[in-house]
Formats: C-alpha cells, structure tokens, sequence
C-alpha cells in the first residue's frame, strides 16, 4: 500500500480553519466561493481538507453555531479577524493530538491489565488486597511474583493502597525509576520524561536506574512530601498539601493560586476534546478554587466567571479561553 501523501503544514492549517469555520457557521456567501476556490486551486488543498474532515468527525463534531461565553451570557457571534488567524492552527493541532493520541494508545493497550479512558476513573482491587485509584487517562500492568509485587505505571496517575506483607515488597516502576513502599498509601504520576511521588500516608523509597558512570539515585519519600526523578535525577523531598495532592480520588481538583495555564492543562486530562488558552498574559492569570473533575465544562464555567473571561466554542469539544 502507497504512504500517504504529506501535506505541507500551512496547507493542513488553512484546510482545519476552513472546517472550523465551516461547522461554526461563519461562513458567508462570499466566504463559500473563496473556500470553493482555495479547494480547486490545488489537489493538495482538496486531500488536506478530506483528510482533517475524517478526524474531526470520529471527535463527534456537528455543525453547531460558534459562541461567546462570557459569565453566564451565551450569544451567537462572528470570530473578529485577529481570531480567525489562529483559528486554523489551533485546529490542526487539536486534530493532531487526536491522531497522535491514538496511534499511541494502541501499544499500552496491549500491555495493559487496567485502564481509563479520559474523564474516567476507577478502582482495582488486586489478589493481595492491595488498591489501586486510576486517574483519567492511566494505564498499569500486573506483575505479581512469589518473591514481590510489581506494577508498572504505563501512563497516566494512579494511588496505591497497599495491603502489608513483609515477605514481598510492594513496588511501582514507572518511567526510569521505582518507588517501593515502605507504608500504606502514596501516588504516582509520569508527566513525560518525569514521575512525580507523593505520600499520604508513611514512607516510600524512590530509586532512579543507574546510568553508565552514574550510580543510582534514592531517596526516601515520607508522608506529607512528594518528590520528582527524571532524566534529571531526583528532587529532593519536600512539603506539599496532601490532601490537594489526592483531592482527584475524591472526584475534587484543588487548585491554590495557579497560573490559569496549568489550570487548563489540568483540565485538559479531563476533558476529551481540547482547551486551549489565547495569549501569554492570559496564561499567567491566576487562579484558585475547588473543580469538580467529572465536569470539565462546568468547571470552565467557573473559571470564566470567577476571571471575568470569555470563550470560543465550536462544540465542548474544541474551545479557546481569551479576554
């Protein structure tokens, strides 16, 4: 079977804010004919659009009015021309990271004992007694031997809870490193190349694998701390709110004066769709409150209203916060 053609960056932008454009109802008479002509100008633009037009509607698009929320109003509008320059890329790359999302799923799929779609969250009850929380998004696989317990964080977060055994330690290999329990309750998340650790109760060890020349990293993690290993090694343990920390497993995200970008990133593992903030100045906005994390868009409600900020929604599924 022939590759598939590449398509030029700008061209599959242009064709993705055609589309947005398209399903928002933007398009005017005279908007039609150009989107006809840029269509016939060049068989590259034709197979860009058909192409973006297939994924944007396994995402469950429909042709739906754009809106501007603002507070509590919600009334049709028409994007002003400064936002309809970057309608289009942000399109592409809502549409690239559903691509990219799914192609990258399908491994850890196949390695996994348990998992979550994003937005859900569950509980597994394991042959020892021991639990395990998964967050939106998360992945483990089982490795249960007569000499110790082993779970692989494949993606995501996830809190363990485990049942005491002296004779078989209890411990969760995550990116490249592992934290093994020495008490009850800790959690684990991997953000890229890093993994987080916080303890909610008790101790845990964590261990970075040695490199070449490099020994190994450990440190001992107890409960009210959390610490970080990646490629860079592993943070020291500090101070942190555990009860914030595990707020997720309480259906709760307790957010304390944050920037409002790392608010939506939060957001974002939750929501399957895309939120995006506009502007640097906005991103840095900061934010506190009590979200629920089973209603991303509710909780976006609340954002707007508690920073007096606008949006732009072409469905729940693609939306764009500015001022």
């Amino acid at each position: 079977m022939a590759a598939e053609q590449r398509i030029p960056e700008e061209i599959r932008q242009e064709a993705a804010r055609w589309i947005a454009e398209r399903d928002a109802g933007l398009l005017t008479p005279g908007d039609e004919k150009a989107r006809a002509a840029w269509l016939a100008a060049d068989p590259l633009h034709a197979t860009a659009y058909a192409r973006l037009e297939r994924t944007w509607s396994t995402m469950g698009s429909v042709p739906v009015k754009a809106e501007i929320h603002r507070r509590s109003t919600v009334l049709p509008f028409r994007l002003p021309a400064r936002s309809r320059q970057w309608l289009g890329g942000a399109v592409a790359a809502c549409l690239a990271l559903a691509i990219v999302g799914t192609a990258q799923d399908w491994p850890t799929r196949l390695r996994a004992d348990a998992m979550t779609a994003t937005g859900e969250r569950r509980e597994v009850v394991l042959t020892d007694g021991s639990r395990v929380e998964l967050n939106t998004a998360s992945a483990i696989m089982i490795d249960y031997r007569s000499e110790r317990r082993i779970i692989h964080l494949l993606k995501g977060e996830a809190a363990f809870t485990v049942a005491a055994d002296r004779t078989r330690p209890f411990t969760v290999e995550a990116g490249d490193g592992a934290t093994t329990a020495l008490g009850t309750r800790f959690i684990v998340r991997r953000e890229g190349a890093d993994t987080d650790v916080t303890v909610t109760e008790h101790r845990v060890r964590v261990a970075r694998a040695a490199e070449a020349a490099t020994p190994a990293w450990i440190a001992i993690v107890s409960e009210g701390e959390a610490s970080r290993y990646g490629p860079g090694g592993i943070i020291a343990p500090h101070a942190v709110d555990i009860d914030a920390a595990a707020a997720w497993t309480r259906g709760r995200l307790v957010l304390v004066d944050r920037p409002l970008g790392d608010v939506v990133a939060e957001l974002n593992r939750y929501h399957r769709g895309y939120i995006r903030v506009v502007g640097e100045a906005l991103a840095e906005r900061r934010f506190s409150g009590v979200l629920p994390v089973d209603d991303p868009i509710g909780s976006l409600d609340a954002i707007q209203r508690s920073l007096g900020i606008s949006s732009t929604r072409i469905t729940d599924r693609l939306i764009f916060l500015h001022s």
